[in-house]
């Protein structure tokens, strides 16, 4: 249930909290959850809206945003931003210039607040098993991130897109609909209003089910991680040691691969990416020349690449 409490749970309320208003029914959700808040304990709280400048809307939307600051007493910052799609798609482009700006916000210690709730964690899920992502992909996204010098926090990760709306019903309060998310031509648009609505016909409550799945995957890599980090820690780097790689059996080889190439902060590669990796270092006799490489197709995360030297398989970022 949408309360205040979830609030005071995940939030430090004694340090300075931003806000991700797009003006949708998560944002706003949320940013009417800290006013109600704010109006018992005097929070030190901005809202940051991004306009994108993608829809004819784009202004409204930034209006009706600025209004229900006002009326909140929250104070707003308003970002503009040209988005330039490149190669990964106006959905991906426009996540990163919106952190390009969060990022450029939050001092030490700052706190940014998203909606993010459980359809999302579902949707994102979905969409990293279709690309082939490993076990690490599928814990979801995370409650609590480093981002810049702050932190980013998601409180509403157990909570219902459903619960999310009948808040903002019971309570009169006005949102955003933004018509882009009817255009499935968008592959999360397409999961969330042809493919889940379908799956919840048949399997009630669909999305927490597949979050329940997340978070014991979740405690199971921990567990594991914890026992590959103490056995073959040594390999966990970005040379690494290929005469002692190849003692090892594939599946090991691969979780290695990706373990190693986590730590620096590189897109994981998917399951064909690894094959081509351990074929190339692995069954061949890799020289100077021999490099394989990798990259998101959306351009969120940073690509990689591995190449041979002196009988090490080098990661390095692209």
């Amino acid at each position: 249930m949408l309360k205040k409490s979830l609030i005071k749970k995940y939030l430090n309320l004694n340090s300075r909290i931003f806000v991700a208003y797009s003006g949708g029914p998560d944002s706003t959700a949320l940013i009417h959850l800290l006013a109600s808040i704010n109006t018992k304990q005097a929070l030190n709280i901005k809202a940051i809206h991004i306009n994108h400048n993608l829809s004819e809307h784009a202004d409204a939307w930034e209006k009706h945003c600025l209004e229900t600051c006002s009326k909140l007493n929250i104070d707003s910052i308003v970002q503009s931003v040209e988005i330039k799609p490149d190669g990964g798609g106006i959905e991906s482009a426009s996540r990163i210039a919106r952190y390009k700006v969060f990022e450029s916000l939050l001092n030490e210690g700052d706190q940014l607040v998203l909606g993010h709730h459980a359809d999302d964690v579902a949707e994102t899920l979905f969409m990293r098993l279709l690309r082939g992502t490993g076990a690490e992909g599928m814990e979801g996204p995370k409650l609590k991130r480093s981002i810049g010098k702050g932190f980013l926090i998601r409180p509403f990760l157990d909570i219902s897109k459903r619960e999310i709306l009948n808040y903002l019903e019971n309570n009169n309060i006005e949102y955003i609909q933004d018509d882009s998310n009817l255009t499935n031509s968008f592959d999360r648009n397409f999961l969330r209003n042809k493919i889940f609505p379908l799956l919840e016909t048949r399997w009630n409550d669909f999305p927490r089910r597949v979050n329940n799945f997340s978070s014991i995957l979740k405690r199971r890599n921990s567990n594991y991680s914890n026992l590959i980090y103490e056995k073959y820690g040594d390999l966990i780097t970005d040379a690494i040691d290929l005469k002692k790689l190849k003692e090892l059996s594939d599946p090991l080889i691969a979780d290695i691969l990706r373990f190693s190439i986590n730590e620096y902060n590189i897109a994981s590669p998917n399951n064909k990416i690894i094959e081509e990796i351990i074929k190339t270092f692995i069954y061949s006799n890799p020289g100077p020349r021999s490099v394989v490489k990798w990259s998101r197709s959306d351009k969120e995360e940073v690509g990689g690449q591995i190449t041979y030297d002196k009988g090490h398989i080098k990661i390095s970022k692209r």
